[in-house]
């Protein structure tokens, strides 16, 4: 009896110490938008989100500044568009990462990071800007600065990457802060 108990007690230490390792996905904290309720059933004439993710025009700037402080952005923001550029605002603040593909409805595929948007040859231009201290700090794309991908989902446009370069090209980018970041960005915005 006691060798059954202790084999027990053995099993559920186990099980309990697997249990709470972090699993792959759980390393992956950018899928951690709590999902739109779907009632196509309760409510059929309503527009069903079932979007990646969770995001429903929002999206969420994730930058790392390559200075010694390693000055971080994060946030999760509106993603609107504005005269065909793709805007991710921080609320409250005056932070913003801009996407230019061209045009407001930009097709699925991958484009390449570039410092200026051409659609015909799928490049997309990204800026990063932050102004909440009165002073201009601004981080643009270069060429072959990485990969954006448009996806479709339910009719949303689906848009992500990770690890782009950019770098320093605001007026008050000094010292430090004449340093490139390192950027990633995952959003969904709805149909206009």
């Amino acid at each position: 009896m006691k060798n059954s108990i202790l084999l027990v007690a053995c099993l559920l230490t186990v099980l309990v110490g697997y249990a709470q390792q972090p699993g792959a996905d759980k390393a992956d904290t950018w899928s951690n938008v709590p999902t739109a309720t779907d009632d196509r059933f309760t409510n059929p004439k309503s527009k069903l989100y079932a979007g990646p993710n969770g995001w429903y025009n929002f999206g969420e700037v994730r930058a790392v500044v390559s200075n010694a402080a390693k000055t971080s952005y994060g946030y999760k923001g509106g993603f609107t568009t504005n005269s065909k550029i793709f805007n991710v605002v921080e609320p409250n603040k005056n932070r913003v990462l801009n996407l230019d593909f061209g045009t407001e409805r930009p097709p699925v595929g991958s484009y390449q990071i570039s410092k200026e948007a051409n659609l015909a040859q799928k490049k997309v231009h990204l800026s990063f800007a932050d102004i909440s201290n009165s002073k201009l700090l601004d981080w643009d794309s270069a060429d072959n600065a990485g990969t954006v991908t448009v996806s479709l989902v339910n009719g949303f446009l689906y848009v992500k990457c990770r690890n782009v370069q950019l770098q320093p090209a605001g007026l008050h980018n000094t010292g430090d802060m004449k340093s490139p970041m390192t950027l990633g960005f995952e959003g969904a915005i709805s149909p206009q």
